[in-house]
């Protein structure tokens, strides 16, 4: 449960590090509702406080307690950052402690789906899971929050408010990776396994801080591959999905997949000719697809999925010219039926160049100028 001190400080547990809430501003009655709204959260930790946030008083208390929730939450993804894998996620956990993670974008029913799926399985999170290097699940069990009246501001619930269960006695671990796919017309639950690329299609753009990990995307694709593949679930109403999921915690952990391969690491193309710009990281998947993880302007990470011809140009870019880009592809894929490898090279280099995955780099060492000759 959350810890309240006599000097109107509430310590809650996020992400496995205690973060302070600073009530002594607000009046006793706010402070308890504000309490209430966090006694799902074990403030079980005798260290510190990580950091400390400050309610900020809104017309409506839902929403001072929806902006703690929010201040709680970059603190603490904030500082485990670099440390553990974090997922814009919700996740239920059985008796056992397995622990199964719904990551989807926003709009896809996490909240609602997991205040019902929480009556039968123990609430993890609704918000944020996240995984050690181990495979463990650090729990956020944060307040929820609940449209009853269209009207008004989202009603702040406790997960004991809600009827939701507590956690197991037992360690939490990741027994499985679902995506989520809600259909905007009514249509029949179902789970499905999801393609590797797919998935960290799906799974990475929601991911925190990703690019501060040590190889992000061996990471989520070691967690993908741990518990045998990620799922797809595609559902309309929350609670046609309680049956499949039961189903998922009574099957045993699936069998670990080895579809994927780590790339050693790039050492910088030349300055001349076409070549790879900076990634972060890089995986093959099945020998014939790689996926490539950037940094973006805007200090966010950018994943690529390249298939086709696309791989072998990308290898072969280190300071070359057009044409050894198409003796690259021909000696990897064979001379296409029409005779015309050119094109396809072309073809592949110009999306390539548009992605920023390569570029043409001309002149003297270092002036930066890009062209677009392509033979």
């Amino acid at each position: 449960m959350t810890t309240f001190t006599g000097d109107h400080h509430l310590d809650v547990d996020a992400l496995g590090v205690s973060i302070r809430i600073d009530g002594s501003g607000l009046p006793s009655r706010d402070l308890g509702q504000l309490t209430e709204a966090w006694s799902g959260a074990r403030s079980s930790s005798e260290l510190p406080p990580v950091a400390t946030v400050t309610p900020r008083p809104r017309f409506h208390f839902d929403d001072t307690v929806a902006d703690v929730t929010t201040q709680v939450t970059l603190a603490a993804l904030a500082a485990r950052r670099g440390e553990i894998w974090m997922v814009h996620a919700g996740a239920v956990a059985d008796e056992h402690g397995r622990v199964v993670m719904f990551s989807g974008r926003s709009g896809m029913g996490k909240t609602t789906l997991m205040s019902r799926l929480a009556r039968e399985f123990a609430y993890v999170t609704d918000e944020s899971v996240g995984i050690d290097a181990g495979g463990g699940v650090l729990p956020y069990r944060k307040p929820l929050s609940i449209i009853d009246d269209a009207a008004r501001a989202k009603r702040q619930a406790s997960p004991a408010g809600l009827g939701l269960r507590e956690l197991p006695d037992a360690p939490l671990r990741l027994h499985a990776i679902v995506v989520l796919d809600r259909a905007e017309i009514d249509t029949p639950a179902r789970l499905e396994p999801l393609d590797i690329a797919d998935a960290i299609g799906a799974i990475a753009p929601q991911c925190s801080y990703l690019s501060e990990l040590d190889a992000p995307l061996r990471t989520i694709v070691g967690r993908i591959e741990g518990v045998g593949g990620a799922l797809r679930l595609r559902y309309r109403e929350a609670e046609d999905t309680v049956a499949l999921v039961r189903a998922v915690f009574a099957t045993p952990p699936r069998t670990p997949l080895t579809s994927t391969a780590p790339q050693s690491p790039i050492r910088e193309a030349a300055a001349r000719g076409f070549g790879r710009t900076p990634v972060l990281d890089a995986i093959s998947i099945d020998g014939d697809r790689l996926v490539l993880m950037q940094r973006s302007a805007n200090d966010e990470t950018a994943v690529h999925i390249i298939d086709g011809v696309g791989p072998a140009l990308w290898w072969a870019a280190d300071g070359v010219s057009f044409d050894e880009l198409v003796a690259a592809a021909v000696r990897r894929h064979g001379v296409p039926a029409d005779g015309d490898a050119a094109s396809a090279v072309r073809s592949a280099v110009e999306a390539l160049c548009a992605a920023g995955l390569i570029e043409e780099r001309s002149g003297t060492e270092g002036a930066g100028e890009t062209g677009r000759r392509f033979g």
